[in-house]
C-alpha cells in the first residue's frame, strides 16, 4: 500500500507541477500581450474600425477670356441619421416637427418620415439614409431641421460632402476645357492640373456597422484648401 501511495502522490505531483507550468505561462503570456504587444494589437483594433475618408478639394473656376465662367466646382451633400443617439425627450417632442420640414423638402408624408426615423430608433439604426445629392442652400436647410440642428452627437446629424464638376455652358467647348476624371489629359483642365486640383483633407471615420462608416467629428481632421482659379 505504501508502495500504491508513493506512486499516486508522485503522478499527483507531476500533474500539480504540470498545471502550475501551465497557467504560470499563460499568465506570462497575457501580461506579454497586455504590456509589451498592448500597443500593436490596439493599434490594430483601431485600423479595424477607424478610417481616413479623402475629403476633395474645390478644383479652381476655369474663365473665358471675356469672364465667361466655363467650368466650376459644386458641393453636394448626403445626409444620414443617427437615429439612436439622440435624447428621448429631445426625439418625443421634436420628431414630429422634423418630419414635416423632411415632408417639405424632400417629399413624402409627414407620417411616412416619422414612422421611418422611429423604425430607425427601434432598430438602433445609427447610419439612416435621408437624402442625396443636395445643393448647398438645401444643405443649410436641413441642418437647421429640429433635432438636426443639435448636431451630430446630440440631434444625430450626419453631413458627407462630395464636389462634382459643372460647365454652365453645358458641352460647349467641351473638349478645349478638358475633364477632371479618369479622361484626364486634354484642355484647360489637364494643362493646368496642379494650379486646379488644390489640395485634399480627411475625416476620421469609425465602423458602425458592417458597410456603415460613421464621421466620428462634426469638423474634418483636415480641411481640404480649393484649387486656384
Amino acid at each position: 500500500m505504501t508502495t500504491i501511495k508513493k506512486n499516486i502522490l508522485k503522478k499527483l505531483y507531476f500533474i500539480f507541477v504540470f498545471i502550475t507550468l501551465f497557467l504560470v505561462l499563460i499568465i506570462v503570456k497575457l501580461t506579454n500581450i497586455q504590456y509589451a504587444e498592448g500597443d500593436k494589437y490596439r493599434s490594430l483594433s483601431e485600423q479595424l474600425t477607424l478610417r481616413n475618408d479623402t475629403i476633395f478639394a474645390n478644383r479652381g473656376n476655369v474663365f473665358s477670356d471675356d469672364g465667361s465662367l466655363l467650368a466650376t466646382s459644386m458641393s453636394q451633400y448626403e445626409i444620414r441619421m443617427d437615429a439612436y443617439t439622440v435624447d428621448a425627450d429631445v426625439f418625443k417632442k421634436n420628431i414630429r416637427s422634423l418630419s414635416v420640414e423632411l415632408s417639405k423638402m424632400l417629399g413624402n408624408t409627414a407620417s411616412y418620415w416619422e414612422a421611418k426615423i422611429k423604425k430607425a430608433r427601434s432598430t438602433k439604426n445609427r447610419y439612416l439614409f435621408i437624402a442625396r445629392k443636395l445643393g448647398y442652400s438645401d444643405y443649410m436647410k436641413i441642418k437647421n431641421f429640429p433635432i438636426f440642428n443639435l448636431g451630430m452627437y446630440k440631434g444625430g446629424f450626419i453631413a458627407e460632402q462630395t464636389t462634382v464638376r459643372a460647365h454652365p455652358l453645358g458641352k460647349v467647348a467641351e473638349r478645349t476645357i478638358g475633364y477632371d476624371d479618369y479622361r484626364g489629359g486634354p484642355g484647360i483642365e489637364g494643362a493646368y492640373r496642379s494650379y486646379l486640383k488644390g489640395k485634399h483633407g480627411w475625416r476620421m471615420k469609425q465602423k458602425i456597422a458592417k458597410g456603415q462608416w460613421k464621421p466620428i467629428n462634426d469638423n474634418n481632421e483636415r480641411e481640404p484648401i480649393d484649387g486656384k482659379d
